[in-house]
């Protein structure tokens, strides 16, 4: 975690890290062993106190007032360990709404940094899996940025939140291990609005453990027929699934390097590319299973196991941690990986020892051997695609 900190501030003047659920909503996966579970993994409280950061409080108001202050008393005293130096005040209905609450907050020494009133942030369309993405809307995604950044400097004590920052150590060492290969080779990964689903620090790693990366957009594009590895993104494809069913060089290319073993990952989105069909669309046919998208959404983190033998990202009987979020459905669901939580265990996905392909979502600082292992892989392969 701090190397992922100091990567991304190694060129910046200031780091924000946006918390998810509440401070201290994380999940609860058995440790890698399997013998005992870690309450609140993964939560903005766990990440605060692995980083030393300070936490700045965004609470809804909307229907409280002095009862504010019990709220934020309590985000502070649950864990000591856990600085937090101010809120800001959100759903604020008017100037006597702010003033009960400001009191309360001055009663136990909390600083306000900011109110936001009651519907003043700018709304963004959003759908399943979340927000319009930047990629398909560039025109509304400016103009909202535009408008929120008014919205905040009008309402926030920017210069406050400032000041409260803390120094980050950018020197710390790379979670990478150290590869050595004869040349770089390269590794190909799905972009574009079906496939923008991507953890950009997986590239980074990758290119850090030797590798170089090229993007191509599975609507339009084949295969690079230099590619060593091929890592099939989550994204929206049920969206653009005629487009992805038309391009018929892409699902040639990707039942060529599957035949001739070239490594594959394959994650959600992704994984729904090498099936046989998806919704009504033929997709490249590789895996036999079907996908329709549903109403029911899968999400949370996962301890995975490869069920057979080692296979990419799964290189022995380590538990490596991953995430789902999904509204898609395949049948069959497959059993090449092992999946556990706190509470159960199960089988889904394809795996071999040049594939790997789930509804996982994969990060690539799970493991300092995991990157290495990738660019490994890519550089046994010289032969193409097509």
């Amino acid at each position: 975690m701090k190397a992922s900190l100091a990567r991304a501030a190694r060129h910046v003047e200031l780091v924000v890290v946006e918390g998810v659920m509440g401070l201290f909503d994380g999940t609860d996966l058995p440790s890698v062993d399997g013998t005992s579970a870690q309450p609140s993994l993964g939560s903005t409280a766990h990440v605060a106190k692995l980083t030393g950061l300070p936490v700045v409080l965004v609470m809804d108001c909307a229907h409280l007032s002095q009862s504010a202050a019990a709220v934020a008393l309590g985000y502070r005293s649950l864990d000591p360990d856990i600085n937090v130096v101010g809120i800001v005040l959100n759903h604020i209905k008017s100037a006597a709404h702010e003033a009960f609450v400001r009191e309360a907050m001055a009663t136990i020494g909390v600083e306000v940094l900011g109110v936001i009133p009651h519907g003043g942030l700018p709304t963004r369309d959003s759908r399943h899996l979340g927000l319009l993405t930047a990629e398909e809307a560039p025109a509304s995604t400016h103009e909202w940025i535009r408008a929120l950044g008014s919205t905040i400097r009008t309402h926030l004590e920017l210069e406050g939140i400032i000041s409260l920052a803390e120094r980050i150590d950018v020197d710390v060492a790379s979670t990478v291990d150290a590869t050595t290969v004869a040349r770089r080779p390269i590794i190909a990964y799905s972009n574009g609005p079906a496939a923008s689903f991507i953890y950009p620090e997986n590239l980074e790693l990758l290119r850090e453990a030797g590798a170089d990366t090229v993007g191509f957009d599975p609507r339009y594009d084949s295969i690079p027929a230099e590619a060593g590895l091929i890592w099939l993104h989550g994204g929206y494809p049920e969206n653009y699934r005629e487009e992805i069913a038309s391009n018929q060089p892409l699902l040639k290319s990707l039942r060529n390097a599957v035949a001739m073993q070239r490594p594959l990952v394959a994650e959600c989105g992704g994984h729904l590319l090498l099936g046989d069909r998806l919704e009504d669309s033929q997709m490249a046919g590789i895996l036999p299973f079907n996908s329709t998208i549903s109403d029911r959404l899968t999400l949370g983190y996962r301890n995975a196991r490869s069920t057979t033998s080692p296979t990419l990202l799964l290189p022995d009987n380590r538990a490596i941690p991953a995430h789902e979020f999904h509204y898609a459905t395949s049948t069959p669901q497959g059993d090449g990986v092992d999946l556990q939580t706190a509470r159960a265990r199960w089988r889904a996905g394809y795996a071999s020892p040049s594939l790997l392909s789930s509804y996982l979502h994969w990060h690539l600082g799970a493991d300092p051997g995991l990157a290495p292992a990738l660019v490994l892989a890519a550089s046994s392969t010289t032969y193409p695609c097509e």
